[in-house]
């Protein structure tokens, strides 16, 4: 056992005085700052930012849409990179070809990582199979600024964030029986030191038990994988979340259906106040998944908020819902419009809802926070069936947005990009159509930024992709990507004296 000390208090109060004398010789030559005077918070550019993308199912190439450097062609010719190297398996040797680098900023790129084998024979794994490897995306100097980077399919459109690193991550998603029957957690390290993780599951029984899944170590620039197959088996609903007591990592997690892959989005750390933005219209009913992580009985009221205002779509009722517990609650069809929900709870809850679309489980849509500063979906198609949209949510004041398309040029130039400005009334949603620019290089993917400006009030956002008009394929919730951030002003100041 350490020693503990006691310092006299007359000490203390003679080594206050010191320091203070110190301070003042130190800044002689300065005049004090009136005590009245406002903290100014200086914003400085983002310099630095990382992602990781997570493995492709069966090992394949996998195809990414990357923007960065800011919207539009401002970036250009200043310094800064982007590379995207590979994060192998943990304890298994892989080879990869050298780092795909990002071209100009502010355009968007789509690039193919190549496909990943085993190039050694393990104690259990074959030589050439299908390596579960991510990758991770490092941007740095302005090529950091609004970094956005998906997963995508062949034709260029997302079907998921490639993630932000972190320590406390939230996913949830449907269990077996709404078609979750293989489910996959990869927890990516993009940085120079171990992480050690422990990964709680919560599904309709209440607190699972994760097996060895605590004080899961993931080395540094590694991927690590595990199933968690047998927690999702006879249940309706998961709940992840992902903590780490040591270091941070990236997360991601997919639910496989008769060979059909769904991806979980990241859902809002549990609170009292949330809202889920792109709820499309559908013509089956999707369904509500809410989870309260504590220990006392969440009360939890839904208000669905659409273009004509606000719809409670289970009346005066209210979800209940038992601590350490996930549920699936059907939703009404909210009279065939699009929507967000706004969620109220008296002790902390998460959520996401799941809407019927194409093969497999759904689709899924999450709680996130309003976009701040900007919001960029990098993976986005249109044409042959496929439209794409923006459901735009103001549920306190009016909301005043600027939406930016990118697609890659037909003609000589790196790129091309539209915008316009639309106004979300006060608590309604706003679905405008998001289409390539004019001039843009014919069946190109394209970008879309989401800008709130001055004035606006906030701003929740998602993009959604349809096929044939009617079937939803994809809903990603907008997420910001920032350019500057905010440093608070440094004072000088007096902490605790430690004794040695």
């Amino acid at each position: 056992m350490r020693a503990i000390y006691l310092v006299p208090a007359g000490l203390v109060l003679v080594a206050l005085g010191a320091i203070g004398g110190v301070a003042q010789l130190g800044h002689s030559a300065a005049a004090p700052a009136p005590a009245s005077s406002p903290a100014v918070t200086r914003q400085v550019p983002v310099t630095s930012a990382a992602r990781a993308c997570p493995p492709v199912p069966g090992g394949g190439a996998a195809p990414v849409a990357l923007l960065a450097g800011g919207a539009g062609p401002t970036g250009a010719g200043h310094s800064g990179q982007v590379e995207l190297t590979a994060l192998p398996p943990a304890g298994q040797p892989v080879r990869a070809t050298g780092p795909v680098r990002a071209q100009s900023p502010g355009a968007l790129s789509l690039l193919t990582l190549p496909g990943t084998t085993l190039t050694a024979n393990t104690a259990t794994a074959k030589k050439d199979s299908p390596a579960a490897q991510g990758w991770s995306v490092a941007g740095g100097g302005p090529m950091a600024q609004g970094l956005e980077a998906e997963l995508t399919q062949g034709s260029g459109l997302a079907s998921v964030r490639c993630a932000e690193p972190g320590s406390d991550l939230w996913f949830l998603g449907p269990g077996q029986l709404n078609g979750g029957s293989q489910v996959q957690l990869d927890l990516m390290n993009v940085d120079s030191t171990a992480a050690s993780v422990d990964v709680s599951v919560i599904n309709d029984g209440g607190q699972a038990q994760a097996g060895d899944d605590d004080g899961i170590t993931v080395p540094p620039h590694q991927t690590v994988t595990e199933s968690l197959s047998s927690l999702a088996h006879g249940s309706s609903v998961l709940t992840i979340e992902v903590h780490t007591s040591i270091g941070r990592v990236a997360a991601d997690v997919s639910a496989e259906s008769h060979g059909t892959t769904s991806w979980l989005p990241g859902t809002a750390s549990p609170s009292t106040q949330l809202i889920i933005p792109g709820v499309p219209p559908s013509g089956s009913t999707a369904g509500l998944i809410v989870a309260d992580p504590g220990t006392s009985t969440a009360r939890v009221t839904v208000t669905a908020i659409t273009p004509q205002g606000h719809i409670r779509p289970f009346g005066s009722q209210s979800v209940d819902l038992p601590g350490q517990s996930a549920s699936y609650v059907a939703l009404s069809p909210l009279g065939g419009t699009t929507a967000a929900l706004q969620l109220s709870s008296d002790v902390p809850v998460t959520a996401a809802v799941l809407v019927p679309g194409g093969t497999g489980p759904g689709v899924l849509t999450a709680a996130t926070a309003p976009v701040s500063e900007q919001a960029v979906v990098a993976g986005n198609t249109s044409g042959d069936g496929m439209a794409a949209s923006v459901l735009l949510s103001a549920p306190g004041a009016a909301a005043r947005v600027r939406l930016t398309e990118i697609a890659p040029a037909s003609g000589g130039a790196s790129s091309v990009t539209a915008s316009q400005v639309v106004t979300v009334k006060a608590g309604r949603t706003l679905a405008t159509p998001a289409e390539p620019p004019k001039g843009a290089k014919r069946g190109s993917a394209f970008a879309l930024v989401v800008t709130p400006l001055p004035g606006s009030g906030p701003v929740y956002a998602a993009r959604v992709e349809t096929r044939d008009r009617s079937t939803v394929i994809s809903i990603i919730p907008a997420a910001s990507a920032l350019t500057t951030i905010g440093l608070p002003p440094v004072r000088d100041s007096y902490g605790a004296i430690s004794p040695p």
